[in-house]
């Protein structure tokens, strides 16, 4: 049976199906086509603050599980969550980076397991706790393209205060400042 939508054949997400066509019009991949309401990408968002970060980054490609253990063993397992991440008062740069490119792979990856809009918090908040307390620039995205990262993120209602605070200081850190001057 055809399962259809708008007229719509949706039962195949390659490119020229009609779901394909669908999700192009509407700027969607068919697979990352998920609806999730602002208190659950609250939940998702808090259990990944919380996650253990060896866990999740650990995952990655052999180099990069070896370099984040050596990162971990160097830091006594002091930092074990992703919340420990961005709250720590000078966190290591090479474990923001792999962070960020964790949270870009996820973004990107049609079968990734996180929701999108978790992942850009996950890579801006890398990208802006960098900028914030290592004094270090970590994207090559511009500073208006940064700062529209950083706002989007911040106005969502699930992300918390101190991290809302975290994207103002870092839009502060930009050239022209948290209002473009």
């Amino acid at each position: 049976m055809r399962k259809r939508l708008w007229g719509f054949d949706m039962t195949s997400d390659t490119p020229d199906s009609d779901a394909g066509r669908l999700s192009d019009l509407l700027g969607l991949e068919p697979r990352r086509m998920r609806l999730w309401r602002p208190e659950d990408l609250g939940a998702v968002f808090a259990h990944q603050m919380a996650a253990p970060i060896v866990f999740d980054l650990g995952a990655a490609d052999a180099p990069t599980a070896h370099a984040l253990r050596l990162l971990a063993d160097a830091q006594g397992l002091l930092i074990k969550s992703f919340g420990d991440l961005f709250r720590h008062p000078s966190p290591p740069l090479e474990l923001l980076r792999l962070t960020k490119d964790f949270a870009k792979a996820n973004r990107d990856h049609p079968e990734a397991v996180l929701p999108v809009e978790i992942a850009h918090a996950l890579y801006y908040a890398s990208i802006a706790v960098a900028l914030v307390r290592c004094d270090t620039r970590i994207s090559r995205l511009t500073d208006a393209e940064l700062r529209r990262g950083f706002a989007c993120v911040a106005d969502q209602p699930w992300v918390d205060g101190p991290m809302k605070d975290m994207f103002a200081q870092a839009m502060d850190k930009l050239s022209g400042g948290a209002r473009g001057k």
